[in-house]
């Protein structure tokens, strides 16, 4: 089958397309033909060896997670899915696999594709899509007449954590660069530019902050909580995983560290609200397979507003 990998770390240069082996639905797992993926930053991130020991070192390794596409077979012990079943879902980040024209998944990670969503805009929800709802719902525990201050509101994970926090009826602000009337069209009460972050009213405190641009160390962002809030952190490495849990013993103030845990449960969630409009996917381009360079150049030169979107 056609794909793009590589075999070796580094930037979007190692990125080469190649003939792989058709993948085996193992115990427990479908194999599903993509017909579109979308790109996140962590992929980049795994891909330039910035993971560390997260990646394993056994190439070719084929990169993204987030996929939409159609069951076309079923292994030992798979019984809620079958062959010609509308499906999309995810990859662990860690090891990848969307970006081939066929990918074999835990069938847990992936979830009926409601009728009517388009599998474009399908792709582009479940990493970011579950690292917002995770970051708000399960370790923000955000409650109405809460506030939020989103840090990196405009990128593909703060623009779903923007609507997913006013849902919730909190008062929201986001902080950002361009894509600030996205994120206020989608919600935000407030924004504000991160050059300009003296404009944060004084003395405000939060119950809740997203460290979505990982530039607000808990140091400086303790001030901004209130005695009992928590500041999570979406992208975490392991001596945070490590050093948050052990001063959170100490503390009321908690620094959180979010795993993104791919779970149809919180797929369909994602899907039912998007189904109902209640949940915008913000889709800034769509590229064909065969200009998968072009798709990653332009998100890793930055400043896209939304998800990049890959179609079979």
């Amino acid at each position: 089958m056609k794909a793009y990998s590589y075999d070796h770390f580094g930037g979007p240069e190692v990125l080469q397309g190649s003939e792989l082996p058709d993948p085996v639905a193992g115990r427990g797992a479908v194999v599903v033909a993509v017909r579109a993926r979308s790109i996140n930053l962590i992929d980049i991130r795994v891909r330039s060896g910035a993971m560390g020991p997260l990646v394993n070192k056994r190439f070719p390794k084929v990169p993204g997670a987030d996929v939409a596409g159609e069951v076309t077979a079923v292994g030992p012990g798979v019984e809620d899915l079958k062959p010609g079943d509308r499906v999309f879902g995810a990859a662990d980040p860690f090891k990848g696999g969307a970006f081939a024209e066929r990918i074999a998944l835990p069938a847990i990670n992936l979830c009926p594709l409601p009728a009517g969503l388009d599998p474009d805009l399908a792709a582009s929800l479940p990493i970011a899509g579950l690292a917002a709802l995770q970051s708000v719902r399960d370790l923000g525990q955000l409650k109405p007449g809460q506030a939020v201050l989103i840090h990196g509101a405009t990128g593909p994970v703060g623009l779903f954590a923007v609507q997913l926090a006013k849902q919730t009826g909190a008062a929201v602000i986001a902080v950002g660069s361009a894509g600030l009337e996205t994120a206020r069209r989608l919600g935000a009460d407030r924004t504000i530019d991160y050059r300009s972050e003296s404009d944060l009213p004084a003395g405000l405190r939060f119950d809740l902050v997203l460290n979505l641009s990982g530039k607000l160390p808990f140091a400086r962002g303790r001030s901004l909580l209130k005695p009992e809030g928590r500041l999570v952190e979406p992208v975490p490495t392991i001596p945070l995983f490590i050093g948050s849990k052990l001063a959170n013993l100490f503390r009321r103030q908690k620094h959180m560290a979010l795993a993104t845990a791919v779970r149809r449960a919180d797929l369909a969630v994602l899907a039912d609200l998007v189904a109902a409009g209640s949940l915008e996917t913000v889709i800034a381009a769509r590229f064909p397979f065969a200009a998968t360079h072009e798709a990653y150049a332009l998100v890793e030169r930055g400043g896209v507003i939304g998800k990049v979107v890959v179609t079979a």
